[in-house]
């Protein structure tokens, strides 16, 4: 197991390589001009333009600034925003906080909602599957930025006195903290949850027909015996792989989430760094939000071995 995971977190280094490469190249190739967006006007010198391309170092071959950049980044000084002139890494860590906690909750509606449903709809079958499956074809088609965008009106028109763009930071109010993310929460888990619940349920359904549980219920073996020992827990190998790849994809799923919210997260911080052609800043949350995804792969090999005992890595 330590050598199967060794042997991954070394593969991640060229991905990463390759990620930081390809970021940093598409950021150059964008049209447009830096310089000149953050001068506000179309009436500049070129004396000025040049002075602040140079202080940004981005008068420089696209290649030394490549080098440079990602010295620093293995050295931990991901730069400086472009905008604001302050540490990329002081102003992107208390944002990834935020999504982090914004992405964890999210995380567990979804895999409480998508399990449940989906072990109720291959378990009682008829009816309730025909709801379950009808449910989730609904949501499976409709954006998470469209829920998003339905709760806020919902709420805003139906239900005023509940908060929706009032996020509360954890140190000031725990409690209000959580509360004012469950309904961002909820329209980032809903899309994923649909994946987890038929994954879920065509999994159960799959072991449901295996000689071994054939033979448990011959033996007049308890229901909830055979759902715990011999469904659920053969069942969770193909469910785990599902849950790993949505749950880091709720990063990507954050973004509009974050904005239309107003929550201060990554996500939020990605989008204005966009809209300003803020380089270092974009380059920074790319290389951490694909080291994020890339541990979350790791993860999932290891919950595999715990889980099957078939599966081994030695």
């Amino acid at each position: 197991m330590l050598r199967m995971v060794l042997v991954r977190l070394s593969l991640t280094v060229p991905i990463l390589l390759g990620v930081s490469m390809v970021a940093f190249g598409l950021m150059r190739a964008l049209p447009g001009d830096f310089a000149l967006a953050a001068a506000g006007t179309t009436a500049v010198s070129d004396e000025v333009l040049r002075t602040t391309r140079r202080n940004l170092g981005l008068d420089r071959p696209i290649w030394e600034q490549y080098g440079i950049w990602l010295g620093n980044a293995l050295a931990g000084d991901l730069g400086h925003s472009f905008a604001t002139r302050k540490p990329v890494a002081g102003e992107l860590l208390p944002r990834l906080a935020v999504t982090a906690e914004l992405t964890m909750i999210a995380g567990l509606l979804a895999m409480a909602m998508g399990a449940t449903t989906g072990l109720a709809s291959a378990r009682l079958r008829g009816r309730t599957d025909w709801i379950v499956r009808g449910l989730n074809s609904l949501l499976l088609a409709v954006p998470n930025f469209v829920v998003a965008t339905l709760m806020v009106l919902l709420f805003g028109l139906y239900f005023p006195t509940v908060g929706i763009f009032n996020y509360v930071p954890f140190a000031t109010d725990p409690l209000a903290n959580v509360g004012s993310l469950l309904l961002p929460a909820l329209a980032l888990a809903l899309t994923v949850s649909v994946t987890i619940s038929e994954n879920t349920r065509a999994a159960v359904l799959e072991v449901s027909s295996q000689d071994y549980v054939m033979v448990a219920r011959a033996k007049g073996l308890l229901a909830r015996t055979i759902l715990g020992n011999y469904l659920v827990r053969n069942a969770l190998t193909p469910v785990i792989t599902v849950t790993g790849l949505q749950l880091a994809a709720l990063l990507g799923g954050s973004i509009l989430i974050e904005t239309i919210f107003t929550i201060p997260g990554m996500g939020q911080y990605l989008f204005d760094s966009v809209s300003r052609r803020d380089y270092p800043v974009i380059q920074a949350i790319v290389l951490v939000s694909s080291t994020i995804v890339l541990m979350m792969n790791v993860l999932v090999d290891i919950a595999y071995a715990r889980v099957d005992a078939r599966v081994s890595y030695d």
